[in-house]
């Protein structure tokens, strides 16, 4: 059980649950922890398809969890999980199926780039059951991982596992950094549609009818920080 002070001083953090407009913002995840992390608020019952997309900036070359979406029957229905740096690997989970993606960004040195913000897109369809990964613009292979609806209120969770270990959450796959421009849709977008996200075109890149990043409806838990976005030279 927590000690008594970190219980209130979470609860403290926590923001109240309302949309807010983040347009030029962007989250700040600033240290590993186990206690920190964004859930975000959305209404949806039954998912047979969907897009997701992201913008991260990190150094962090262990493993780490950007996204993941829980039901009432499942702690991860959804996932987006980077493994560590070496490996060069994405995994993505739909229900039970889990899909793995390699080679999709590579620097001169073979390794995903860090401190740049990538570009991050996950497609899912339960009619072919398919799963395709677009990292920068750049698609993966199409994966078989389920061709089952996603059903019952969910919860989404950024920048951690919703997998418990002990009844606590993970330190060691946390994500520390900055994210932005999240968005979700219960469709599958087109590839043209992904490279206007990519290009981070907001004049004709469609808002998420899941939830928008404009205006989010979220709350904070622990040390995350909702700032003006930076662009850094390289969105």
């Amino acid at each position: 059980m927590l000690p008594i002070y970190i219980f209130l001083w979470l609860m403290l953090e926590m923001t109240s649950a309302r949309p807010q407009y983040l347009g030029e913002k962007m989250f700040t995840f600033p240290e590993e922890t186990n206690m920190t992390y964004v859930k975000v608020n959305a209404s949806a019952e039954d998912l047979a398809a969907i897009t997701i997309c992201l913008r991260t900036f990190t150094d962090l070359t262990r493993a780490y969890s950007l996204f993941s979406l829980s039901t009432p029957s499942s702690v991860n229905e959804i996932l987006l999980y980077k493994q560590a740096q070496a490996k060069n690997k994405f995994v993505v989970q739909v229900g039970d199926g889990v899909a793995a993606f390699v080679g999709q960004n590579y620097d001169y040195y073979n390794y995903y780039y860090l401190n740049k913000w990538q570009s991050i897109c996950t497609t899912w369809d339960a009619e072919t059951g398919l799963v395709q990964l677009w990292i920068n613009g750049k698609a993966s292979s199409r994966k078989f991982v389920s061709h089952s609806n996603i059903t019952g209120n969910f919860t989404v969770v950024l920048g951690q596992d919703q997998n418990p270990e002990e009844g606590r959450l993970h330190r060691s796959r946390s994500f520390v950094g900055m994210m932005r421009d999240i968005q979700m849709w219960n469709y599958v977008h087109s590839e043209m549609t992904i490279l206007n996200y990519h290009r981070n075109d907001r004049r004709i890149s469609p808002k998420g009818n899941v939830f928008d990043w404009q205006y989010l409806d979220f709350d904070i838990i622990g040390n995350v920080v909702v700032e003006p976005e930076q662009k850094l030279s390289n969105n």
